[in-house]
C-alpha cells in the first residue's frame, strides 16, 4: 500500500433471507436507520441455502437466519442478539435514524416483555432436535417431507398442529389487550413493533389462507387494536416494504402449492380446532 493509498476499512456482514420473519426485524432496523451501507454489507440467501447450511455453518452452527459478522470479526446469531449489538454500536448517534429504545425503565420493561412473548412462545422452537417447531410453524410445516419441509422440520401431529394455533391465538389475544396504540408501546415505535410485525405478515396471509380465520388486522370485532397498530404500521414506507418483501413471497409459495400439505391436515381433521375467528 502507498502512502497516498488508505486502508480498505472492513465492513460488518448481515446474512438476510427475503422472508424470513426474524431476519426481517433486523433489515428493517437497517432500513430505519439509512440502511447504514458504508459500515453493514447485506448477504441475501436463498432458502435452499437454508437448507444446504453450508454458507451459514461457519457462522451460526444452528444454521439460521439471521447471522452476523462485525467488522472484528465476532460472529453474531439470534436476532436478539445481533438487534443488541446494532443499538449499542450505531443506534446512539441523533442523526441514525428513530430511537427504538425506550427512555424510561417501566417503558423498556414492557417493551422486552412484547418480545421475549414473540420470542419465546411463536418464533422459536428452543430446540433444534429434528421434529420440534416453532409456533408459528404451524401454518407452514408440512406434515411430511417436501422441497419446502425436510423430514427433520415436518410437523407429522395434527393435535400438536391444532395445539399451536390455539397458542398463537391466545397470544395475539394477550397483544391485544396488552398494547398501548398507535404503537405497541405508545406513541413511539418500539422495537416491540419490529419484532411482530414482519411475523405478522405470515398471520395475515396464512391464518386465513390455512385455517380459514376472518381477515386478521383487518377486522374491527376480534383484534380491533392490532388491525389499527397494524394499519399504524403499514403506512410508515419501511414497514410497508418489509410486508412487500415477504407477502411477494408467501404468494408465490401459495401458488407453487407449499401450503396445500397443511390445508389437507386440516380438511382431513374436522374433530380439531382450527379457526379461531
Amino acid at each position: 500500500m502507498t502512502s497516498t493509498q488508505q486502508p480498505i476499512k472492513k465492513k460488518c456482514t448481515f446474512y438476510d433471507v427475503k422472508h424470513s420473519n426474524n431476519s426481517a426485524r433486523v433489515r428493517l432496523w437497517l432500513k430505519l436507520h439509512g440502511s447504514l451501507t458504508d459500515q453493514i454489507a447485506t448477504v441475501m440467501l436463498t432458502h435452499e441455502d437454508l437448507e444446504d447450511g453450508g454458507k451459514l455453518s461457519n457462522i451460526n452452527p444452528l444454521r439460521k437466519v439471521p447471522a452476523f459478522i462485525t467488522d472484528t470479526g465476532m460472529n453474531l446469531f439470534e436476532s436478539f442478539v445481533i438487534l443488541s449489538y446494532l443499538e449499542d454500536r450505531f443506534g446512539s448517534s441523533d442523526t441514525s435514524g428513530p430511537k427504538l429504545v425506550m427512555d424510561t425503565p417501566e417503558d423498556r420493561a414492557f417493551v422486552q416483555l412484547l418480545v421475549r412473548i414473540h420470542d419465546i412462545y411463536i418464533s422459536s422452537p428452543n430446540c433444534t432436535q429434528s421434529n420440534f417447531s416453532h409456533t408459528q410453524g404451524c401454518m407452514y410445516l408440512d406434515p411430511i417431507p417436501t422441497k419446502y419441509t425436510p423430514a427433520r422440520r415436518t410437523m407429522p401431529d395434527p393435535k400438536v398442529r391444532s395445539l399451536k394455533v390455539k397458542e398463537m391465538y391466545e397470544r395475539l389475544s394477550w397483544l391485544e389487550e396488552t398494547i398501548r396504540l398507535p404503537y405497541m408501546a405508545g406513541n413511539k415505535l418500539s422495537h416491540a413493533d419490529i419484532t411482530w410485525f414482519p411475523t405478522c405478515v405470515f398471520m395475515e396471509v396464512l391464518l386465513p389462507y390455512v385455517f380459514g380465520w376472518s381477515e386478521i388486522f383487518y377486522e374491527h370485532e376480534k383484534f380491533p387494536r392490532l388491525s389499527k397498530w397494524y394499519e399504524t404500521c403499514r403506512g410508515n414506507e419501511h414497514f410497508a416494504s418489509i410486508r412487500d418483501d415477504i407477502y411477494s413471497v408467501l404468494m408465490q409459495q401459495k401458488q407453487d402449492g407449499r401450503f396445500d400439505g397443511v390445508r389437507e391436515v386440516v380438511r382431513s381433521n374436522p374433530d380439531l380446532h382450527w379457526k379461531h375467528m
